[in-house]
């Protein structure tokens, strides 16, 4: 890695500059930064974003530290990443979202209420009721086991009398007065506390100051305001957050206030739909194109990347945007000599905006890995959109399956180069390699420790849980991604899908027809993948056993439709659970009863107000055991 420093990132191949963004992350992840924040921001993960911005780095959450068997602890709930906005555009389309969910719930859309906070930028974890356990979010699914933090000195900001979330970090004149000598960047810094077995002595006087912070996100200072007044003072309320906060900041939370319908709008397995983070809008540039580079996928897609001028833009110099397909080049008339206009959103992403002078694209033949000749492929629209290599003998597509199942299942050290290496050897898919023992990957070419290392991350990899959607996606099926796998999961374990028919993936709810058909043929051409998977012996924890009802079939879609309904009391069940059953069954969950609704339900301990009201307007009042019953 100290040779792929040394080098110019433009002079870095694809395959270079991947590994060397993993490696620099995780090195920052232990708290061991070798280059600047600004460096690995606006240099190194700026020009992975340009080539791939679909990289796991940029769309999953990031471990504090080095994942591995040792404390690793699994969350009662998923810790959910938050939405990303970083337009006006973006935030408006979000009020819409919530202000129709509203609407759908019976409230008022106009007397909608947001609160305004500030994004901490530290480590997100997870404290259990009196504070007895810390957990660092991690995956979202699995966490480190920090607690050795609370019992050195952390002080916990807001009330930890129960469960709740938060972010651990350090007051910003604290830093500067006592670390920031020794220290780049206050997350560094608590990156490094936080996967330490042992305290250095900058560590343990910060502690003992009671300068280390959990800062619960449930008591930090907010503003609550509408949507006009949300709007209307934008900018005036993301500096207010900014003034009150005494911490480093990573943009501006907004969410919506009312907890019900926060329920109602739920989550997806990604991020919550009831919140969002406003970060910074990027500039725009113009530069000509030099070049289009054409990158082949696990599928034998080729994706365009296109080399520009370099150009400034948002403070780092950009000479790498990343298209979207071959169809895309063609439309937009990109290709050497082309003059195009492009921004960076949130500082991060180049992104192509519009092309002012067009040419001519010079698009491939045959695949610059491979040599095969290539092929157009048709949208759902019948337009020619993809290029792909459709030859069984390309290396570049093992290379990115195997690279892709192993991101997949959340395992390390299977980065770009190590995997380029194992498939120059012949070991060209995911059943060879996890055969292998410390002798054979010896034999491709690693040292004895190296080759320690990848049994043990495959041995840890079998023993910790595994959830079963994140197995199943990892065979790379189109339109089969870690959501999908689990509705498809919440009806057939696993090991009955070798042969699943089309027509039983189309019962359940966001399963098309066409999307059956493609899914089912893909699982019978990987049934032997798939097989040998499960005979692993993978600790996998399916998503039947985690779910009290099956994932709704499209018949059972309609049996609340245009019923409006009201859950009140306490319930056996979690209230997201009752929310989320109506409202996949089409019925109009509401917070209060008015003379809209048809239907109360009601557990125990239900408020008289709520029942009164029912029986004036002639509503129905149903059991929690009734609604279970009747739909």
């Amino acid at each position: 890695m100290k040779l792929l420093l040394s080098k110019e990132v433009n002079l870095l191949s694809n395959q270079e500059l991947s590994s060397l963004c993993e490696y620099l992350n995780a090195e920052y992840r232990k708290g061991n930064p070798l280059v600047s924040d600004h460096e690995f921001d606006f240099v190194y993960m700026k020009a992975l974003s340009e080539i791939d911005p679909n990289h796991s780095l940029f769309t999953l959450p990031q471990e504090t530290s080095a994942v591995t068997a040792k404390n690793r602890v699994k969350h009662p709930a998923p810790m959910l990443s938050t939405e990303k906005a970083y337009e006006t555009a973006q935030l408006e389309s979000f009020i819409v979202r919530c202000e129709k969910a509203a609407a759908q719930m019976g409230l008022n859309p106009s007397d909608l209420q947001f609160k305004v906070k500030a994004k901490l930028d530290g480590i997100a974890g997870r404290i259990t009721a009196n504070g007895e356990q810390l957990v660092t979010r991690g995956d979202g699914q699995f966490g480190t086991d920090i607690t050795k933090l609370i019992h050195s000195g952390l002080r916990i900001i807001g009330s930890s009398s129960v469960a709740g979330v938060g972010e651990v970090v350090v007051p910003l004149d604290y830093f500067e007065q006592n670390l920031s000598a020794h220290f780049s960047h206050p997350r560094n810094f608590i990156a490094g506390l936080a996967s330490s077995d042992n305290f250095n002595e900058h560590a343990e006087k910060a502690l003992k100051d009671g300068a280390i912070h959990l800062v619960l996100y449930k008591d930090m200072p907010q503003i609550t305001v509408n949507s006009a007044e949300l709007l209307e003072n934008l900018d005036a309320l993301v500096q207010e957050t900014k003034i009150t906060s005494n911490y480093m900041l990573d943009g501006t939370i907004i969410e919506v206030a009312n907890d019900e319908l926060k329920l109602f709008m739920g989550s997806s397995s990604s991020n919550h739909f009831w919140q969002i983070a406003l970060k910074s809008v990027g500039e725009v540039a113009q530069s000509s194109v030099k070049e289009i580079v054409w990158q082949v996928g696990k599928s034998g897609r080729l994706s365009p990347v296109i080399n520009i001028e370099p150009v400034e833009l948002s403070g780092a110099v950009i000479s790498k945007v990343t298209a979207h397909h071959a169809g895309y080049i063609v439309e937009h008339g990109l290709g050497k000599g082309a003059l195009m206009s492009l921004k960076r959103s949130g500082f991060v992403i180049p992104q192509h905006i519009r092309t002012e002078v067009k040419v001519n694209p010079d698009l491939p033949s045959e695949c610059p890995c491979c040599a095969t000749p290539v092929v157009w492929r048709k949208n759902t629209f019948g337009v020619d959109t993809h290029l792909f290599c459709e030859s069984d003998n390309c290396s570049a597509q093992s290379v990115t399956k195997i690279i892709h199942f192993f991101q997949s299942v959340q395992a390390d050290l299977f980065g770009m180069k190590s995997v380029e290496k194992l498939v120059a050897s012949d070991y060209v898919c995911v059943e060879q390699i996890l055969l292998m023992n410390e002798e054979a990957y010896m034999a491709v070419g690693f040292g004895a420790g190296q080759a320690r290392n990848f049994v043990a991350e495959i041995q840890r990899l079998k023993s910790e849980p595994l959830r079963d959607n994140l197995l199943l996606a990892s065979l790379g099926i189109s339109k089969l991604g870690k959501g999908d796998s689990k509705k498809l999961l919440a009806r057939y374990r696993i090991n009955e899908l070798g042969d699943i028919k089309p027509c039983q993936i189309e019962e359940i709810a966001g399963f098309g027809r066409i999307k059956a058909n493609s899914i089912a043929k893909a699982l019978v051409e990987q049934s032997e993948t798939l097989t040998f998977l499960l005979n692993q012996n993978f600790n996998i924890q399916h998503t039947m056993d985690q779910v009290s009802a099956p994932a709704p079939a499209k018949g059972d879609e309609g049996l609340l439709n245009g019923i409006n309904i009201v859950f009140t009391g306490t319930m056996s069940r979690p209230r997201a659970e009752l929310i989320a059953d109506a409202t996949s069954k089409n019925a109009c969950v509401q917070a209060k009863v008015n003379k809209k609704t048809n239907i109360l339900c009601c557990g125990e301990k239900v408020g008289k107000t709520k029942t009164d009201a029912a029986t004036k307007l002639g509503v129905e009042i149903i059991t929690e055991q009734e609604y279970w019953d009747r739909y």
